[in-house]
């Protein structure tokens, strides 16, 4: 058997022209939360505070470093020696700033990223209130409840939005937004828009979902309604008609008690009617309510994020009550509604013939303002 092999001399030339250590840049992506500082994310790279005093006072751009919000976001890259090669800086509400370092002096470089982008936006900085802030930045008021009304499925305004917080709104030429996010230190919420074959704009999340949720029709598993709504009913215990604003659903003391879709606990209490009485909000304008129940599931309280079907209570009698049965409630914008009759809107989503050119394009919209 013959022995194939290389000369010496060609296998030598061969291994001359492989580089023994292909040079790679480190890069290190930071995004800014509440607290945090750009020395912070300087130093994590292991680079020297000399070379980072000297940064500061290379230019006055270099200040801006140090005027960061969250939601901003940087990259540091170095080169394969660990030295420092460029700095990114991406504010939220401004154009991308980069530095160059040649291991003696930096340049800079501000592009404008508004221009190459067919997107125009409007960035809302949270200082007093969501309603101050968005007219300051010049929303109309449509949109400002068209805002409130969405991302109240989501987040409660009074509780969860925090000063520093930002809403960016992008456009593209309708009255309305092409999208809503919300960038918060604590989470990101980010709604896109799409025509349906009618025409009509709706939002979704990136998923293709809307960020509404659909109502179970009964909270509790029941036996029988005891008594529907009505405008005007023989009280039991008053011993007088009056208008019954609910439906009640009759079931033995115990039966689990189960939210009939997502929503914020707005309250928990004992009241002399009510008995043990819980109030969920859902969106902006929905409130449905929950009494006479024996006691709350545990560990609920008035602030509470609940999902759809997690337990919240339990069926009793107390209250102005004649047996167990569940009183249930749904209000909107105040009025009482009847839950054997109204339609509430369901959760809809992006057929799925539209659902990649879709969430490409939200993609995009995330990726030209710099949001994750």
């Amino acid at each position: 058997m013959q022995k194939s092999f290389l000369p010496s001399f060609i296998l030598a030339l061969l291994l001359l022209c492989v580089p023994s250590h292909a040079a790679e840049d480190h890069d290190f992506s930071f995004k800014v939360s509440r607290g945090d500082a750009f020395y912070k994310f300087f130093f994590s790279t292991g680079l020297s505070g000399d070379l980072l005093n000297k940064l500061m006072s290379s230019d006055k751009r270099a200040q801006r470093l140090n005027n960061i919000y969250p939601g901003d976001r940087f990259r540091i890259i170095l080169n394969d020696d660990h030295s420092l090669k460029q700095i990114v800086f991406s504010p939220l509400n401004d154009n991308p700033l980069n530095i160059y370092y040649d291991g003696r002096d930096f340049t800079y470089e501000k592009k404008d990223a508004r221009a190459e982008s067919a997107l125009t936006y409007t960035i809302v900085n949270i200082q007093k209130s969501l309603n101050y802030d968005a007219k300051k930045a010049g929303v109309d008021a449509e949109v400002i409840k068209m805002m409130v009304d969405h991302f109240s499925w989501e987040m409660d305004f009074s509780r969860d939005l925090r000063k520093g917080d930002r809403f960016v709104l992008s456009w593209n030429g309708d009255k309305t937004p092409e999208a809503m996010i919300y960038v918060g230190d604590r989470k990101t919420i980010a709604l896109f828009s799409h025509k349906d074959s009618k025409g009509i704009k709706k939002y979704y999340l990136s998923n293709g979902f809307s960020i509404n949720d659909t109502f179970a029709f009964a909270p509790v598993k029941y036996s029988r309604i005891s008594s529907g709504f009505s405008k005007r009913r023989w009280h039991p215990k008053l011993k007088t008609y009056r208008p019954h604003r609910g439906t009640d659903f009759a079931a033995p003391t115990g039966t689990p008690v189960y939210a009939p879709a997502k929503g914020l606990v707005k309250y928990v209490a004992t009241l002399s009617g009510y008995g043990n009485v819980i109030y969920l909000k859902h969106g902006s304008e929905l409130v449905t309510v929950y009494a006479h129940l024996s006691k709350f599931a545990k560990g609920l309280k008035s602030g509470n994020r609940v999902k759809k079907g997690e337990l919240i209570g339990y069926v009793g009698s107390t209250g102005m009550s004649t047996g167990p049965h569940l009183h249930y409630e749904i209000r909107i914008n105040g009025v009482h509604k009847d839950a054997e009759k109204i339609r509430l809107d369901k959760r809809s989503a992006v057929p799925n013939s539209e659902m990649p050119s879709f969430q490409k394009r939200a993609k995009r919209i995330l990726f030209e303002l710099n949001i994750k």
